[in-house]
């Protein structure tokens, strides 16, 4: 079982414009086994407008599933506990309707789980793993400089900011907060699969934000929940998506000391 993010942007979509995964990523399903499932989807606009994705198997290849996103706000788009559940090697067509100002970037990001995925090995736990073992709560302001984007921009060791994790303890993540708003963000290193695993924020919404993975958990009743080795800090890294402005991000990742 294993978790990843996946976005998408368009470009000045205007009344709807084709998205396109960013750099590292492909809208084609990995060729799994067992289920798919998209756990969670969200979008940010700077324009009001909406987010539509569709495939083969899914409702109809027409309009498949569109939600409307409002600007300035980083919107859920599937109903907490319901996920959309495309086949392995599909294709996702992303559709994205926004700002018509040249060079504005409008986003949609995605939460993908896979049941099986031969070669990836992450560490992820249930909620009820989490609430048995959860001995403290600790957190990590960390400090991401970003370029224009849409991209991953360049992430940046976990402990750049601050390195106060316990010696060679597990870390459960739990969610991710931002003092200034962007599409998402991520973690990437040797107990993620070396997949980029991350989550929204945004702004008045850190209550939220900050136990997305715990949420999903619950939600869905399946290991969602990352979890992270203090001994592997100097080859774990956060980093944000964004669209066309750069900037500096001050991102607090939420964390659960396990026994």
């Amino acid at each position: 079982m294993h978790i990843e993010l996946l976005s998408t942007s368009a470009t000045q979509p205007n009344t709807g414009a084709a998205a396109t995964a960013l750099t590292g990523d492909s809208l084609t399903i990995k060729n799994a086994r067992g289920k798919v499932r998209i756990l969670s989807a969200w979008t940010r606009n700077q324009v009001a407008g909406f987010a539509q994705l569709a495939y083969p198997s899914g409702h109809d290849t027409t309009r498949g599933y569109r939600v409307g996103s409002p600007a300035g706000t980083n919107l859920g788009v599937l109903p907490m506990g319901m996920s959309l559940n495309p086949q392995a090697q599909e294709l996702l067509s992303v559709t994205i309707a926004g700002s018509n100002v040249a060079g504005d970037v409008e986003q949609l990001s995605m939460l993908v789980h896979y049941d099986d995925l031969p070669g990836v090995s992450q560490r992820l736990i249930t909620a009820s793993q989490l609430d048995s073992r959860l001995e403290d709560l600790t957190t990590i302001e960390h400090s991401i400089v970003s370029t224009a984007g849409p991209s991953y921009g360049t992430p940046t060791v976990i402990t750049t900011s601050s390195d106060l994790l316990r010696a060679n303890r597990d870390y459960a993540v739990l969610g991710f907060s931002s003092r200034t708003a962007c599409q998402s963000v991520y973690l990437i290193g040797p107990d993620t699969g070396n997949l980029r695993v991350g989550g929204p924020v945004s702004l008045g919404n850190e209550a939220l934000s900050s136990q997305f993975f715990v949420l999903q958990s619950r939600a869905h009743g399946l290991p969602a929940i990352p979890v992270i080795s203090a001994g592997n800090k100097q080859s774990t890294s956060v980093g944000v998506t964004t669209d066309e402005n750069a900037g500096t991000f001050l991102v607090t990742l939420y964390l659960g000391l396990l026994k």
